[in-house]
């Protein structure tokens, strides 16, 4: 087969009072086909759970649901502090290292998806870098049935995200009315989360139905198209990216190929080269 489909999982939820709650996806389970993604979270917020905290080797994303009452504001060490509203997203490339907060920005709950995002030993080191766009920035696609999808990173149909990974990754927001077609490389993984509703994915020719708070992950051995089709209406995340074949040691904030690197990341931590961030005050 051209693709091959992985199990389907379902989100577990987690929390911490009505602080924060989190539909948390089990990417070991999936192994290698969930690469290059690490984390998958669909979290609801509010208050402040999480201080100012390192990342290195990886791209931490935080995409704001289009649905969430609150906006997101995100600061770090480089110097930026800045809000982004319902629809947008902050992608934070760690590099070699940087401190940062992500909080909600005012006391409405914050709904969004936290995801990080695996790169290739030789990113690991590269400058820290963090972008990111407002709801109205992101293009979107549209076909005469009604189905929408927004390119929040990477391109669909000619439409591209002014995001730009250090590698390439695609990270659609999706509402499906009757059938989308999206093409899967050779050597390229899709992660596939429902959040409303019930879609059928088929790809030459096995099919599989994944409901609301699951997710299935599809790999691209030679390549090929993969077929979305909802039952009646359903709202999905696309998440894709090239395979990273290489050895992964995470621990703590850090993502790298070896234990050595990991103690390296937090040997730059504690002497203050990832820079300092203290913690917000007011909103």
């Amino acid at each position: 087969m051209s693709i091959q489909f992985s199990s389907v999982i379902a989100a577990r939820t987690q929390g911490r009072g009505s602080t924060f709650a989190v539909k948390q996806i089990d990417l070991h389970e999936l192994g290698k086909r969930a690469s290059p993604v690490a984390v998958l979270d669909d979290f609801r917020v509010t208050g402040r759970p999480f201080g100012p905290h390192p990342h290195a080797g990886f791209s931490p994303v935080t995409y704001v649901f289009e649905d969430s009452k609150g906006s997101l504001r995100a600061r770090d060490s480089l110097g930026n502090d800045a809000v982004v509203g319902p629809g947008g997203v902050v992608w934070t490339q760690a590099g070699s290292g940087l401190m940062h907060e992500e909080i909600p920005a005012d006391d409405r709950e914050l709904h969004g998806l936290q995801i990080f995002v695996n790169v290739s030993a030789k990113n690991k080191l590269t400058p820290p870098r963090v972008q990111r766009l407002q709801g109205h920035q992101i293009p979107e696609w549209h076909n005469n049935a009604g189905d929408r999808l927004r390119v929040v990173v990477g391109e669909f149909k000619g439409l591209s995200s002014r995001i730009t990974p250090a590698e390439p990754f695609n990270l659609f927001d999706v509402e499906l009315r009757r059938e989308i077609t999206f093409p899967l490389p050779a050597g390229h993984n899709a992660l596939l989360y429902v959040l409303r509703g019930e879609v059928l994915v088929r790809a030459d020719p096995p099919g599989q139905s994944v409901t609301a708070e699951h997710a299935i992950a599809l790999h691209g051995e030679r390549g090929g198209d993969v077929v979305l089709q909802p039952v009646h209406s359903a709202e999905l995340v696309i998440l894709s990216g090239a395979e990273i074949d290489e050895p992964v040691h995470a621990e703590g904030p850090f993502i790298m190929n070896d234990a050595s690197q990991v103690e390296d990341a937090f040997t730059r931590f504690r002497k203050g080269a990832m820079g300092r961030l203290t913690p917000a005050h007011g909103g």
